[in-house]
């Protein structure tokens, strides 16, 4: 067979290299091409060569009406034509299309109405591509100019958004906003920081910018994040000296640095979501092991997909709890099972072929008229998708407090063998209904080592860890639920064993399986001015005293979480209270505190002549005139910079009942509950506490700033105080099925229970009592908003019943017959993808908030600082696991903690990092520490 032949090759010339073929230049102006050789010029009276039979003078035709002629020869070495033989100059001719102005005209309105088209795609797109986004379970971004668009016209005017949805907007924007609002206020507000900021930078190249102390805490030039959560001020000592003062002055705000890690954490929580089944399939082996529960391909395609989950990822709470039960033999989980359903105060659920049934062994349980609704609740959220679910049972706690507190030493062994897949042999279990806390911390934690352990001034950056008693012993002895004993008379009645009991709270030391509250998730909003209509500035509170079950006069009950939390906002000392504050530049503009002292009296009086409810805030524009027109009076020519980052002040100026009465609003109501009548606790509580009114969610909701703390468990008007235009500052201990998508700094403020930092945050929100118009308003605007999209997108029915699906998948396999396949397998539904792959793509492209206002070099670096160090911290973690800084030592177990030993366990079940000091239990660091963000 002959052989193709390869094309030849042409060379590669040079561009000063001449042609091989005769050179064929554009024609001269004037000259029209021939499209076709016409048999007869006659018949064409617009030909090139009419008229031109005469030579070359001959240029005009009389029967054309135009000028041609005709193309000269040429060649590379013949110099160009005189003047005279080109064409004329002056006449320019006019496209075909525009040479009758009728046709020019069309032409015209036609590519108007093609440029009005494009621009309105352009623009529709733009509003919908978030609602795209959603049909995937991604979300994009709403960016935004802040130099161009007006901040409340693009955050808040919902007209021109069509679709409905509530879009996330960033923090850090409308941050960066404030700053410049409010520097402007002060033209020289960097000119002393500049000076220090460069002598700091110059340190920082000197040394090491950041480093791992032998704590485990990641430090950079001014802060440490630690690993209780917290975010500590390296400047803690109270001792200092006044060049040490001096030169705290400088120290950068951490407020704007935290707002940075709550958006990177955002993003990065976005970008890592499964988009397919397949892919979901994949992410659940690579963070858990095992293969997903028989149906889960139903979840996926019932709740990620045709219920628009945002994260559909994001289930490591369920895999937590739910770990030590893999280490249970079949029949013994069966045994355990039918414990948990013989327990009074409880109810379960039978579920056989999609009905649900509810089943109440103890009448007791019914003298509480909360039980029979509770459950009925419960049921109506499994309906939902009961038919997706195989017969089966599970026991619920009607109470609002958790009940099983299993030892460290006991639930660090269940773990260990559930997750290489082994049984444990040792089924015989303490269940001891004296509760001591120590057991159920791991022989590490501050807890154990030292119960006054204190990190100082700090604020939250990491809520999960922040809440954890272990890590955090400040928390134990001002919250209810520890402050109280947990012993046989107690309700709910504590157990020290592993029990599958169904629970509606838990914190951190617990081994409940926890599930979704359903309780006032349809409470009524009521009327909710948006943000800029808010009248009232202070952060308000109105609950009753709970917080522990029942109080008297054997308990410090005055120390309780609810309680403090009243004395604390009631305080009318008149010693001065130190806070921090942000330093705009007031400090150095002595014209700004030439009227302080009588502008103080005349805003308390202006306060007090609005009958306690006005709001002192400044802020019209006629005030800002005045204050802007006197700082830039300054004889001073240097430019400020913009972009430095924010510094802090330490503030003592102000008495404590100055503070109170300008920041909160926070009271216990109604009257004394849950408090012994008969050893006079009631009445202690009547006469030292000033009850205050109710008041209605209309009156809440006209205050900027909503308080949310735990009550006897977990805070059930968190979903409605989210949903208003109010920013939420909360406070909790306990762990709740929502905190992996609930990110700190973004869409909410997280605040410590001790109050310490309480002030300082609204200091920054908020101002000061003299001067209340340099808060950074409209960041708090931009959290209150992204607070209202976490409800309507995240915390929906549909969110709670997918949470419940996928706990309720887990757990049938768990208690499924020995023998009974109950895994999933990809390899059975390979076709399942193809239904979601019609889904636009451009849904997947996250689009960042716009970066480009906050790109300056000092908050740019901070937010990268502060990106790597948690990258590395949960890097620390997974590597070295939960356990390599959990020795066991016989100093720590003590003889009178009556707790399971972990040297009395068979040497099999025995943790690894107490058999060779490392963890075998791969993935459980990811369990513990669940890569929240």
């Amino acid at each position: 067979m002959e052989r193709a032949q390869p094309s030849p090759r042409v060379p590669y010339r040079a561009t000063s290299t001449p042609p091989r073929t005769p050179l064929h230049l554009p024609a001269v102006p004037g000259y029209r091409g021939n499209l076709r050789s016409p048999t007869n010029n006659n018949d064409y009276p617009e030909s090139p060569t009419r008229g031109l039979g005469s030579g070359l003078g001959d240029l005009h035709d009389r029967g054309s009406r135009e000028f041609h002629i005709k193309p000269l020869k040429f060649n590379l070495n013949q110099p160009p034509p005189p003047p005279s033989l080109l064409p004329p100059s002056k006449k320019r001719y006019l496209p075909r299309y525009l040479r009758s102005p009728k046709k020019a005209l069309v032409y015209l309105i036609l590519l108007g109405i093609i440029g009005f088209t494009l621009k309105s795609i352009t623009q529709y797109s733009k509003n919908r591509k978030l609602i795209s986004s959603f049909k995937v379970g991604k979300l994009s971004w709403n960016r935004v100019d802040i130099e161009e668009v007006g901040y409340e016209e693009e955050f808040f005017n919902n007209e021109n958004n069509d679709d409905g949805l509530c879009r996330f907007v960033s923090p850090v924007e409308a941050y960066q906003k404030d700053l410049i609002r409010l520097r402007s206020l002060f033209p020289q507000s960097n000119l002393r920081f500049s000076e220090s900021l460069k002598q700091d930078r110059a340190d920082e190249d000197d040394t090491h910018h950041q480093h791992e102390n032998g704590n485990g805490n990641i430090q950079n030039h001014h802060y440490t994040f630690s690993p209780t959560g917290h975010l500590l001020l390296l400047n803690n000592n109270h001792n200092e000296t006044n060049e040490n003062k001096d030169q705290n002055q400088n120290k950068i705000h951490p407020i704007p640095l935290l707002l940075n890690l709550g958006e990177k954490r955002w993003e990065e929580l976005l970008s890592r979501q499964s988009r397919t089944l397949t892919e979901a399939n994949k992410e659940y082996i690579k963070r858990y092991g095992r293969k997903p529960p028989k149906g889960f391909e139903n979840w996926w395609k019932f709740f990620a997909i045709e219920k628009n989950l945002v994260l559909p990822d994001e289930y490591d709470r369920i895999n937590l709890d739910l770990a030590p039960f893999f280490a249970l033999p079949k029949n013994e989980m069966k045994r355990r099972m039918q414990l948990v359903e013989n327990m009074e105060k409880t109810f379960t659920l039978i579920i056989e072929n999609g009905e649900i049934e509810i089943q109440i062994k103890d009448p007791g349980g019914l003298k509480w008229g909360g039980t029979l609704p509770r459950a009925k609740e419960t049921v109506n959220l499994l309906k939902g998708f009961s038919k997706f679910l195989p017969n089966m049972k599970a026991t619920f706690s009607i109470f609002d407090q958790p009940q099983i507190y299993l030892s460290w030493a006991r639930r660090s062994s269940l773990i260990d063998l559930g997750l290489r897949g082994e049984l444990t042999k040792h089924l015989k279990e303490t269940d001891d209904s004296q509760v001591k806390l120590s057991r159920s911390c791991a022989p590490g934690t501050n807890f154990r080592k030292n119960k006054d352990f204190n990190e100082g001034k700090s604020f939250i950056y990491d809520s999960l860890e922040a809440g954890d008693p272990c890590q955090n012993p400040y928390l134990i002895p001002l919250h209810g639920l520890t402050l109280e004993p947990h012993g046989h008379d107690s309700l709910p009645k504590p157990h020290t064993q592993l029990l599958p009991l169904f629970s509606l709270a838990k914190t951190s030391v617990n081994s409940d399986i926890l599930i979704t509250p359903t309780d006032q998730f349809h409470d009524d909003l009521g009327k909710d001015p948006v943000w800029e209509d808010k009248d009232i500035s202070k952060l308000v509170w109105r609950g009753s005293p709970t917080g522990i079950s029942m109080m008297n006069s054997t308990l410090p009950w005055r120390q309780s979480h609810r309680i403090r939390l009243h004395h604390f906002s009631a305080n009318t000392s008149n010693d001065p209270m130190e806070f921090m504050i942000p330093d705009i530049g007031q400090s150095i503009n002595p014209s700004y505190y030439d009227n302080e002292n009588d502008d103080e009296e005349e805003a308390e009086e202006e306060e007090e002549g609005e009958g306690g409810k006005g709001d002192s805030q400044l802020g019209d524009e006629l005030k800002r005139d005045i204050q802007f027109h006197a700082s830039a009076s300054t004889t001073n020519k240097e430019k400020t910079n913009m972009n430095d980052p924010l510094t802090y002040l330490n503030e003592d100026s102000y008495s404590t009942k100055q503070l109170m009465d300008f920041y909160y609003d926070m009271k216990l109501s109604g009257q004394p509950i849950q408090c012994s009548e008969e050893d006079g606790t009631c009445e202690d509580m009547r006469q030292e506490i000033e009850w205050a009114g109710r008041q209605s969610a209309d009156e809440l909701n006209r205050h900027k700033f909503l308080l949310d703390i735990d009550g006897n468990g977990w805070s059930g008007r968190f979903r409605r105080l989210m949903s208003t235009n109010s920013m939420v500052i909360k406070m909790t201990m306990f762990t709740e099925w929502f905190q992996p998508h609930l990110i700190p700094w973004f869409m909410y403020v997280p605040a410590k229970l001790d109050f310490s930092d309480l002030t300082d945050i609204m200091a920054f929100f908020r101002g000061t009592p003299n001067h209340p118009e340099l808060g950074f308003d409209e960041t708090a605007a931009a959290l209150a908003r992204n607070g209202q999209c976490f409800v309507q997108r995240m915390f929906r029915m549909e969110d709670l019943q997918a949470y419940m699906m996928r706990l309720f998948l887990e757990y049938a396999r768990i208690a499924a017959d020995e023998g009974v396949d109950m895994d999933f397998s990809i390899d059975d539904f390979e076709d399942i993808d193809e239904e979601s792959s019609e889904i636009d793509e451009q849904s997947w492209i996250n689009s960042n908030p716009n970066e480009e206002s906050n790109n300056d070099a000092m908050e740019q670096d901070l937010s990268d600082t502060a990106n790597t160090d948690i990258n590395e911290e949960q890097q620390r973690r997974h590597q070295e696991n939960i356990y390599e800084n959990q020795f066991i030592d016989s100093e720590h177990l003590n003889d009178d903690d009556q707790n399971i030993q972990v040297d009395e366990l068979p040497l099999d079940e025995q943790p690894a990092s107490h058999i060779n000091g490392h963890d075998h239990a791969h993935g459980y660091g990811d369990q513990d520490y669940p890569n929240d963000f």
